[in-house]
């Protein structure tokens, strides 16, 4: 779980927030926060566990910083409680974890499970992370995916474009390069 807690920590930092550990009734969370929002993360080792001591948690964290969230201000509007697991949810599980994240009295939730890595965190947490551009390349060989790309824009040119055995004048000329 330490694991688990020094990666959120990470990727919350990334993301722009301040985090410090906490514990509360007897279970680790992460306390995030920056100028918009603020919020706690709590990792447990199975969906039974955070099924049945979510709400528990939830009360006794905002119990515990009530003082807090009445000094943030408009920020006390936008604070949210994570429940994350580290196994996997069966179908009846994971309906389970939609209505907690439907549930929107106290705080906005985000429940999920199957969490193994900074990837699964990075998703799960994406309700509060900025938006992030990942250009999706295709696994494909990078050499055939240039001389499409040629094939595109110049079509006599592809074959010879990355032929080392054709001189670059005569790629040039073929391209239609001023000359």
């Amino acid at each position: 779980m330490s694991d688990l807690t020094s990666a959120l920590e990470v990727v919350l930092q990334e993301g722009g927030y301040r985090t410090s550990l906490v514990s509360v009734e007897g279970i680790l969370a992460v306390l995030f926060e920056d100028d918009a929002l603020l919020g706690f993360v709590t990792v447990f080792e199975d969906v039974q566990t955070l099924l049945g001591r979510w709400q528990t948690l939830e009360m006794a964290l905002l119990t515990r910083y009530a003082p807090r969230l009445q000094a943030a201000g408009d920020k006390a509007w936008n604070v949210y409680c994570a429940f994350l697991s580290a196994a996997e949810a069966n179908a009846v599980g994971q309906r389970e974890l939609d209505w907690i994240e439907e549930n929107q009295e106290r705080t906005r939730k985000i429940a999920a499970a199957g969490i193994l890595g900074k990837e699964e965190i990075c998703g799960a947490l994406l309700p509060v992370l900025p938006l992030q551009y990942r250009a999706a390349v295709a696994s494909e060989d990078l050499t055939a995916r240039l001389q499409k790309r040629i094939a595109t824009i110049a079509p006599n040119g592809a074959e010879s474009a990355l032929d080392e055995r054709v001189a670059a004048a005569e790629v040039a000329r073929i391209l239609g390069a001023p000359g």
